[in-house]
Formats: C-alpha cells, sequence, structure tokens
C-alpha cells in the first residue's frame, strides 16, 4: 500500500463473509457516499486492498478474521457482527449498519486511530499507517469543528454540479418493439431457438430463451450499431447448418444480459415512447446488477424506483442524473419486464402507490430499519 493517498483517489474495500446482496448494500453506500471515493473490489480483482470488513457473524467469522491478521500483520481490518464479541480484537462495526458509524469507522481505521464504538486489542500489533487521510476529510464527530458543520448522517445524492436541465421539447423517443431490440423481444415470447441475422443473410446472434442463452457472432462494436438499424435489414429465422461457421468472435452470455444492454444501446438517450415523461413509473424488482452490464447510475435508479414511484421528470430532479443516463436505464429494465407504470397499452401493470410518509414512518421505525432501508430513505427524500 502507497504512503500517501490523494482526496480523490479510490481507497480499495475487500469483503469477506458477505453474500452478494450485503455487498450491494456496501457498494450503494459507497456510490452515495461523496467525501471520499470508497470500492468494493470483486471477488476476483487481485488488487491491494486499503481496507477489509469481514462478517464474522457466519459460521467461522471470527476465524476467518485472526487467520487475515496472522496471514497479514499490517492488514487493517474492520468486523461487522450483531453482538460484539467480548474477545475480538478488532475494530467492531455493530449491526445494524448506519451510515453516521460506517464511514467514520472507515475513516478512524484509515488513520489506526479507534472511534468511539471500536474495540482494539492492546496485544495485538499496531497497523501500519500507510495512508494519511486529511482530518479535515473525515466525516466523524471527532474532526475539528467548522464554520458550517455537516450531519454526519447525511447522504449526499450527487457531486457538487450543476443540475442536469430536463427539457421536455428536446426529449426524443424510440419505440422498443422495432428493431434489434424488438426482435430479441419476440424470441424472449415464442422460447424457441432462433437466429437473428443481417442484410446479407449472415447470422449475428444465436439465441436459446428456454435456458436464458444466447451468441453473439460479432464484436461489441459491430452489435451496438445493429441496435440503429431498422428491422426491415435484420430476420429471425430458425438456425441453419454454418450459421456459426468459423468465426473466432462468438461470445456467449444470458439472453437477460444480452436483452439489458441491447436496450440502453437502442435507446441511446432517448425515452421509450411507453414512458411517458411526467407518469409515474416503478421497479417491480431489482435487477440483478451483479450479473447485468453496469449502466451510469444504476444502482441509485434501482434503490430509487425500487422504493417510491416516480415520473422521469421527476427522478431527473430529485437524483439529479443525467436524463439520458436514466432513459438507457429504463429501456433496459423495461426489456426485461421490470417496470410498472400505467398505459393503455400495458393493462393491469398499475404502479404501486405506497401509504403516506406517516404511516411508513408508524409501522417501521428508524431505529428498526435495515442499513439498506435507511439508505432508500435518504435518497428518496421520505
Amino acid at each position: 500500500m502507497t504512503n500517501n493517498i490523494p482526496d480523490n483517489a479510490s481507497i480499495l474495500v475487500r469483503s469477506f463473509g458477505m453474500d452478494t446482496r450485503k455487498e450491494a448494500v456496501f457498494r450503494m453506500a459507497f456510490k452515495m457516499h461523496t467525501r471520499r471515493h470508497y470500492q468494493l473490489l470483486e471477488s476476483g480483482d487481485d488488487r491491494v486492498a486499503h481496507l477489509s470488513i469481514v462478517d464474522i457473524d457466519g459460521p467461522g467469522g471470527t476465524e476467518l478474521a485472526r487467520n487475515l491478521h496472522q496471514s497479514e500483520p499490517g492488514l487493517r481490518i474492520l468486523v461487522t457482527t450483531i453482538s460484539s464479541p467480548a474477545d475480538c480484537i478488532f475494530p467492531i462495526l455493530q449491526k445494524p449498519v448506519r451510515m453516521e458509524t460506517l464511514f467514520p469507522a472507515l475513516e478512524a481505521l484509515l488513520l489506526d486511530t479507534p472511534g468511539t464504538t471500536e474495540k482494539q486489542d492492546t496485544n495485538v500489533k499496531p497497523i501500519r499507517p500507510d495512508i494519511t487521510v486529511p482530518v479535515t476529510s473525515l466525516n466523524t464527530q471527532q474532526a475539528s469543528p467548522s464554520p458550517a458543520p455537516q450531519n454526519a448522517s447525511e447522504v449526499p445524492v450527487a457531486p457538487s454540479k450543476p443540475a442536469p436541465v430536463l427539457r421536455p421539447e428536446e426529449v426524443q423517443y424510440f419505440n422498443s418493439d422495432e428493431g434489434l431490440l424488438g426482435l430479441l423481444k419476440i424470441a424472449q415470447r415464442d422460447q424457441g431457438i432462433s437466429v437473428i441475422s443481417d442484410q446479407n443473410q449472415c447470422a449475428v446472434l444465436r439465441l436459446d430463451p428456454s435456458a436464458d442463452q444466447a451468441a453473439a457472432l460479432i464484436d461489441d462494436e459491430q452489435l451496438q450499431q445493429l441496435c440503429q438499424v431498422s428491422a426491415s435489414n435484420l430476420q429471425l429465422r430458425a438456425p441453419r447448418d454454418g450459421d456459426s461457421g468459423e468465426n473466432s468472435s462468438l461470445r456467449h452470455m444470458s439472453l437477460q444480459s444480452l436483452l439489458w444492454q441491447v436496450a440502453a444501446w437502442t435507446a441511446n438517450g432517448r425515452l421509450n415512447q411507453k414512458l411517458p415523461l411526467n407518469a409515474p413509473v416503478q421497479l417491480k424488482q431489482w435487477p440483478n446488477l451483479t450479473r447485468l452490464p453496469m449502466l451510469p447510475d444504476a444502482l441509485r435508479l434501482a434503490a430509487f424506483l425500487a422504493r417510491s414511484p416516480a415520473s422521469p421528470a421527476l427522478t431527473v430532479k430529485i437524483l439529479r442524473i443525467e436524463p439520458r443516463d436514466l432513459f438507457n436505464f429504463l429501456a433496459a429494465a423495461d426489456s426485461l419486464e421490470l417496470l410498472r407504470y400505467n398505459t393503455p397499452e400495458n393493462p393491469g401493470n398499475l404502479v404501486r402507490i405506497p401509504h403516506d410518509s406517516a404511516s411508513l414512518e408508524t409501522e417501521i421505525p428508524a431505529a428498526k430499519r435495515s442499513f439498506l432501508g435507511r439508505l432508500l430513505k435518504r435518497i428518496a427524500g421520505i
């Protein structure tokens, strides 16, 4: 690890003992936090992490943390647990994890100075101060007071930059039932093995919807270009001998992943004409973002639209997100039938309007909400 890290550099974090759902929550929290850039490493990423977070509530969790420390005594380790074990030698982040305790604990660990909720054992070797973090950048109550202190629990919803402007007269629309995306949706509906070929009758995609499998016989750049081609130049047909030929660019993927990416490429900053600009839209469920191509601000949009219905115009205003990024995300989500929206062409798929905020507060006290629930409350402002 380097001796000093600039404020705008990434702080690499590795997790242990967590499932994909817990990791997704931490990734979203890191994305929401704008004072420093924390990044949770993927399992296959071999970069050296600056910090490690270990969930010790699973089987062998405490032993895992101890083994990590023994194998690399200089590793900064933060453990998360529901009940603090008396013999724990590492700083503890008590569950349920809160924004106002997570980031102060991480920053204190970077400085190697225990916070109010941390525990340390004097028999543990001191962790090397490999990273120097300016005190003025800490999101803790111990930091030097400033003329206008910021609430430690506040979650910024966007970087400090001019708010995007959505002008209705400039919004462009596209038809999701046409072109390559339209053919993919037909193949998904019919569930038969098929091939999509170009105007020269050359196969570009092989599809097996029942197995959620697809194979691309062209590269991403060519595939992206086909997303803007008229359906009259493409054909959905049964497979033929020699469709794959000797093509060396054959790439396998899930059909869900292909639909998601093709929809975003087809939208290309345009709004699906099925979605009125000022009508509410809602996610039925979270997309599995760990298995789908990542789109800009996908985590923030999923968190917001899964919690509360909002029109595209209102979403841009609240999240301060670029309209084109929102439109691409909505197109991708709709291609997987993850959206609810009220249109004459979409009967029965009605947006579910939640109860008023007062009743929600009564049902789930703030102190008992999950970490994700509190994040969503901050994001949505409800």
